[in-house]
Formats: C-alpha cells, structure tokens, sequence
C-alpha cells in the first residue's frame, strides 16, 4: 500500500502547475473599402494589429493567438472611401478556452455579438445594420466562407449611397466557465490520495 501511495504521489507532482492552452482566431474578412483588424485585451485600447487591406473584392484570411485567461476583443475599422460601405466577416476560435458573447466559438458578421459605432472602442455601441446576404448587390458572391453565412452589415444600408466614414466594429471574446487545468487535477488527486491512506490507516487499526 505504502508503496502505491509513494507511486501516485509521484506521478501527480510531476503534472506539475497547468497552463491555459492557447486559443487561435481565425479571421476571413471582406470591407468595402479600407479595413484594419486588431486584437486587445482591453476594450478601451485599440491593440495588436493583425491584418489590413483595400480590396473589398478579396477575401482575406487571418490568424491569431489571442491571450489566454483573459477576456480578449476584436476590433476592426472599416473606412468607406466612397459608394457603399460594407463588411462581411467570419471569426472562429479554435477550442473553448474563449468564446464570443453569443457563446459559440463562431461568430459571423449580422450576429449579436458583432456592435458598431462611429467613435470608437470603448464607447457606446449598437447593433450593425444587414444590407444583405453574402451573394447580395452590390458585391456579389465572396469566397472562402463554405458553409459559414455571414451577412454584410453597416451602420446603415448604403447600398445606393455615396459616402465617406469610418465604422468602428468590435467584438469580445469571453472566458467560459473555468475547466480544471493540470495543476489543479493534480491537487484533488494529492487530497484523494492523502483521505484513502487515512482511511487504510483507520481501517487497519480496527483490527
């Protein structure tokens, strides 16, 4: 018996303390015209740039490992230089370590979880406004989204406008519900181990 004990205590020290494994955002993205993705641990600052282009006719793919244990945010700015503006998105994290505000680990532009203004990050916000379905004028069917149905939102339809401002779109990505890392298995299994030699103990000793 006392040899088991040795054995377990052991094996469970040496799992030694956990770490959040990281979580990786995957970001394909079309704007009409100019967009800037960034990735912050602060609502209030604006980040970490990870990927930026002008072409609103090409899909863009981006990924990112975002900081574990914490609540993450994306932002984007998105720069209409004229005619209508529009963003089309979709973001996926890789495993349930973070989730977006929706709860899933998908999130795609024309969700709840996707807000807008026209000041900046750390401010107000409110719903962005659909101007229509992947597929829809004036932009026609985008690639690189497969199943995945993103809508093109805005802070409202231009479509048939002619205009020249900046949308501020942001996104948090949450930590779920704590999932016991290593290091914490490791201290119940020191505890059970410790409360079964008492009870060998206790049992032997009735005897």
């Amino acid at each position: 018996m006392k040899k088991f004990l040795l054995a377990a205590l052991f094996a469970l020290a040496n799992l030694g303390p956990g770490t959040a494994n990281a979580t990786t955002l995957s970001t394909t993205i079309n704007a009409d015209n100019l967009f800037q993705v960034y990735v912050s641990t602060n609502n209030n600052t604006l980040g970490t740039l990870v990927g930026s282009a002008n072409d609103w006719t090409t899909t863009y793919q981006f990924n990112t490992l975002l900081t574990a244990g914490v609540t993450n945010f994306l932002h984007i700015i998105v720069a209409n230089q004229g005619g209508p503006g529009g963003l089309l998105g979709a973001f996926v994290l890789s495993d349930a370590n973070l989730v977006f505000a929706n709860g899933s680990n998908t999130l795609l532009t024309g969700d709840a979880g996707l807000t807008q203004n026209l000041t900046g990050f750390g401010k107000a916000t409110s719903a962005t406004v659909s101007e229509g379905a992947n597929g829809a004028a004036p932009w026609g069917l985008r690639s690189g989204y497969g199943a995945l149905t993103p809508q093109w939102v805005w802070n409202y339809a231009s479509n048939n406008s002619g205009d020249f401002n900046t949308v501020y779109f942001s996104a948090a990505i949450n930590v779920p519900n704590a999932v016991p890392e290593p290091g914490s298995i490791a201290l119940l299994g020191l505890g059970l181990v410790a409360l079964l030699a008492w009870r060998q103990r206790k049992d032997s000793r009735a005897f």
